[in-house]
């Protein structure tokens, strides 16, 4: 009856150290980890105590860590060419769908996963899936939003534009107190961009960039929403929104006019108030507001625009379950309470609140109705036309070197005869 007892005792504490971690590790493995992340970074030090919480749960599991930096997926693809084994890895999602998942170089891991699939914010899953397959496990989150200094806008008699119309008088309001009510970086294609995806989306629904490439004849961009969307996106430097000074901004001076108090925000992910901690002071007044309505549009002011950060274990990697059971783990609620807390940053799992300062993007991402990747999803899919032809030339438009007509003319012939060489 003893010996009875002590067994039992013996098993329920060892389901207790196995359940700690999600599932437990099925062998002893050294799992290798090539990581996005540089090691200095708070992000890193939080990944480690994840791991390192993980290994003590479960012995015979440990990592080796390499901290490429945002090169990740590039020295990942040539190191496995070469032979070298990988286990998993990180990257932004939308690089991540663009690259190795489209290789075919994911390993499938819903099964895995289980009822964790439940416990996710609205549609982080979904945004990479293809075909109802997992293959790429977000675990970070970062929102697309205005993210705006508070304290200007109430001084400017202001409140969070809900509509169009709301944010261009907003504009005339700072205009009149010396400021500028919104900020872009010259250089940055990809962030001006948004103003167009945004515009675009607003006007025809979350998925508009990706379906009006998709029309094989490039007609799809002769939609007058979207010679609607260049202009309106040009008016916001005609109304002085953005300040003229802003078209010669090399990053990151633009944002650094936020927090020296010229100017109100900046349309931008939820990553600006890490980067601009060190001039902008901890205490700076941070909010967010999703990208306002456009009168008589057919998308959702709760449709957002998400730059994730996932996770890939590799099909052809010898530890694939035991990776997918630390990738399981990785989204518990210890895990996440560790990646917020110790790395400052958003992550997937609800009811994980956010870094305070995060709050009005935990808001978002709560209630977002519907998720496109960074720039209305054209770069998730179509990375290279994103790329070469809508992004560049969307940035002379916006800077002025060329007008709206010309932009939408070109984004037909150019999308016509992408079309016609893949046949």
């Amino acid at each position: 009856m003893v010996n009875t007892i002590l067994w039992r005792s013996a098993a329920a504490a060892a389901l207790s150290l196995g359940m700690m971690a999600g599932i437990g590790a099925a062998n002893a493995a050294e799992l290798v980890f090539w990581s996005m992340w540089n090691e200095p970074e708070p992000q890193a030090a939080a990944l480690r105590k994840v791991m390192d919480n993980y290994t003590k749960a479960n012995p015979d599991t440990t990592f080796k860590v390499v901290w490429n930096g945002r090169q990740n997926q590039t020295k990942l693809r040539a190191a496995l060419q070469a032979g070298t084994q990988v286990d998993f890895a990180d990257q932004d999602g939308d690089q991540l769908a663009g690259g190795l998942q489209k290789e075919g170089l994911g390993y499938e891991i819903a099964a895995e996963l289980g009822d964790t699939k439940a416990a996710l914010l609205p549609g982080v899953l979904d945004l990479y899936a293809t075909g109802g397959k997992i293959v790429q496990v977000p675990y970070i989150y970062n929102t697309v939003n205005i993210w705006y200094n508070k304290e200007m806008m109430t001084e400017a008699g202001g409140s969070v534009p809900q509509t169009l119309d709301e944010l261009f008088t907003l504009c005339g309001k700072l205009k009149e107190s010396g400021k500028h009510a919104l900020v872009t970086e010259g250089n940055v294609g990809f962030y001006q961009v948004l103003y167009f995806s945004h515009l675009l989306s607003r006007a025809k629904g979350s998925d508009a960039m990706i379906k009006a490439f998709e029309v094989k004849d490039g007609s799809g961009w002769s939609d007058p929403a979207v010679l609607e969307a260049a202009k309106t996106a040009r008016k916001f430097w005609d109304a002085g929104c953005i300040a003229e000074d802003a078209r010669g901004f090399q990053y990151p001076a633009g944002q650094q006019t936020i927090a020296l108090g010229d100017t109100m925000g900046e349309l931008v992910g939820s990553w600006l108030p890490t980067e601009l901690t060190e001039t902008a002071g901890a205490d700076f007044p941070w909010g967010a507001f999703n990208f306002p309505a456009v009168a008589g549009g057919a998308g959702k002011v709760t449709d957002i625009e998400v730059g994730l950060v996932s996770v890939m274990v590799l099909k052809n990697s010898p530890n694939a379950k035991e990776a997918a059971g630390f990738v399981n783990y990785l989204l518990s609620e210890e895990a996440q309470s560790i990646l917020v807390a110790d790395g400052g940053v958003g992550v997937v799992r609800d009811g994980v609140e956010w870094p305070p300062v995060l709050a009005d993007a935990y808001a978002s991402a709560k209630n977002a109705t519907a998720l496109s990747g960074f720039g209305g999803g054209l770069g998730v899919s179509y990375p290279e036309f994103n790329a070469t032809v809508l992004t560049p030339e969307f940035s002379k438009m916006f800077l002025a070197q060329s007008t709206p007509e010309d932009f939408v003319k070109i984004l037909v012939e150019r999308t016509k005869a992408h079309w016609a060489s893949q046949q």
